[in-house]
């Protein structure tokens, strides 16, 4: 009998200590689902990897270089004289040529500088009611045309494009920076027309 009460007694020992071992196991599963959130929030924090997105860029402007000429002599252009203009001739060889408007005929020396530009605009002056254009010059177009225009102060040159005078101011002072201004009785039709003759040719 007292065998039999040790046994049961024992049974019952070893039963608690299951029951026990499942509650705490119970218990920790439960702890561990409740703190999951917790320990992964206070994970430290992996840098994402961002994705390279190629950007679109603005295709860059090409412009051909402008070639500039010596005026030796300028008048009002005849009827029928600038209609069709001149055809261009080769840079080392003296040009005749008309004004965009057909209203000047030029007699123009050989090519005496070529110059590279990145721009040109039309623009409307500010104390005046006509317009100008605007042309932006390379770098090493810039410090050589600074010298050239030191050297030819007082003479009149012109901006030839395709065989037709763009411009044909008279140098009065060293242009030295990347940017000219050419100015003079321009409506915003001619301005637009030269702007687009400097950057696209005809």
């Amino acid at each position: 009998m007292g065998m039999s009460t040790s046994r049961w007694s024992r049974r019952k020992i070893t039963i608690a200590v299951l029951a026990l071992v499942g509650i705490l196991a119970l218990v920790g599963t439960t702890v561990a689902t409740m703190l999951m959130p917790f320990l992964q929030n206070d994970r430290p924090d992996v840098p994402s990897r961002a994705s390279a997105t190629p950007t679109a860029t603005e295709p860059r402007l090409v412009i051909k270089p402008l070639a500039v000429r010596m005026v030796t002599e300028a008048f009002q252009a005849q009827p029928g004289q600038c209609d069709p203009p001149p055809p261009p001739l080769p840079p080392n060889e003296p040009q005749a040529a008309c004004d965009v408007a057909r209203k000047a005929h030029y007699q123009l020396e050989p090519v005496s500088i070529v110059i590279g530009l990145t721009n040109a605009k039309a623009l409307k002056l500010p104390t005046m009611d006509t317009y100008g254009v605007q042309i932006v010059m390379d770098g090493p177009s810039s410090a050589a045309f600074a010298k050239y225009t030191t050297a030819n102060v007082g003479k009149q040159v012109a901006f030839v494009r395709d065989g037709l005078v763009l411009a044909a101011p008279s140098i009065t002072d060293t242009i030295d920076g990347q940017s000219i201004q050419l100015s003079g009785d321009m409506t915003k039709d001619t301005a637009d027309t030269i702007a687009k003759l400097l950057r696209d040719g005809s």
